[in-house]
Order: structure tokens, then C-alpha cells, then sequence
């Protein structure tokens, strides 16, 4: 775990870039700095995808990828890494997977 720079560090930031639910739509929604909200603006999510290093799929019990993202940093401590998960828990998804974005590394169960 990396210790944050400062107070502003702290806050989880991620990203559902991929709703498998939906046909694989595109979602853009995400939380920056305690603010949840979907981003319209395709720059503004590429610029925000470029900070976050970690890809995570988001699945049900049966083991099925609901939702695909990405986030800052998965280390930031329990109830900031579960974040994602926590919202997804309204679709039925009760496993969050992570790993390095480009990675053809295992998934790695939060």
C-alpha cells in the first residue's frame, strides 16, 4: 500500500468503462474525489483513464463479468478498494477482479 501524498489522494477513483449487462455499451460512470457522475466527455474519460493503472471486471456469483473499468489504485485500503463492487452490488455482482491494465496476468479476486 502506498501511502497518499496528501488528503485529496485518498479518495477512490474509478471508472465502468463496459456494461456487459447492457450489450457491452460503453457506461462512463465513475467516482472522482467523492463524487459520483457519468462523463459524457470522451476527452475528459480518456484523460482520467490515463491515471488509472489497474483494470477490474466486476462479476455475479455465477461468475459472470457484469461490468468491466478502471481505477487509480486498488491499494488505497478496504473500504475505498471496494467502492466499485459496493455500487455494483444493486446489479447482482458479488466478486470484484483486478489487475494491471494491459496485463496478460490472472485476474486477482479483491
Amino acid at each position: 500500500m502506498f501511502p497518499p501524498a496528501n488528503r485529496r489522494d485518498r479518495k477512490m477513483r474509478w471508472i465502468i468503462i463496459t456494461d456487459k449487462i447492457d450489450d457491452g455499451n460503453a457506461v462512463n460512470f465513475g467516482q472522482f474525489d467523492d463524487e459520483s457522475r457519468h462523463y459524457q466527455n470522451e476527452s475528459k474519460v480518456a484523460d482520467a483513464l490515463v491515471t488509472m493503472p489497474t483494470e477490474f471486471q466486476l462479476l455475479d456469483d455465477d461468475g459472470e463479468v457484469y461490468f468491466e473499468g478502471r481505477t487509480r489504485c486498488i491499494n488505497h485500503g478496504a473500504d475505498l478498494a471496494f467502492a466499485p463492487l459496493d455500487w455494483a452490488e444493486a446489479y447482482g455482482c458479488t466478486e470484484l477482479q483486478y489487475r494491471p491494465v494491459g496485463s496478460n496476468e490472472p485476474w486477482k479476486t479483491l
